[in-house]
């Protein structure tokens, strides 16, 4: 229980500083989520990231300026707005994502084989336990 939040502290902080000063963490959240489910609605990504419509919709609005979000309608809902990500926000996604990661390797890289192996086999049976299917 100490453990993931510090994990999570790191994390958060090298998401912060790989995307600034362009994006908050929660804009970041954001196109991790349309990169992972293209085409969600805001009530969907407002969800995953337990805000209220209004508020997601602000966040939304300002990736949409920076061109970062396409909003579209929905060809069969036609109140339904999809979100997907533009060119650039996948760019910058995979740039913040890549830096962050890089930033994780370097501090595994004083662990031996065995201990990487032991740190991988423990996420993936973490991962197989906590995530959503």
């Amino acid at each position: 229980m100490t453990v993931i939040p510090a994990m999570t502290r790191f994390l958060r902080t090298e998401i912060r500083h790989h995307g600034e000063p362009h994006l908050s963490l929660s804009q970041l959240r954001v196109l991790y989520f349309l990169q992972r489910k293209p085409q969600s609605s805001l009530s969907e990504v407002a969800d995953y990231l337990d805000v209220t419509r209004p508020t997601m919709s602000g966040i939304v609005e300002r990736l949409v300026q920076r061109g970062l979000v396409h909003r579209m309608e929905d060809l069969y809902e036609r109140r339904r707005i999809a979100l997907t990500l533009t060119i650039a926000g996948v760019t910058e996604m995979e740039r913040v994502y890549g830096a962050t990661l890089a930033s994780v390797a370097s501090r595994l890289e004083g662990l031996s084989n065995e201990q990487r192996n032991q740190v991988m086999a423990g996420l993936s049976i973490l991962s197989n336990l906590f995530t959503d299917s």
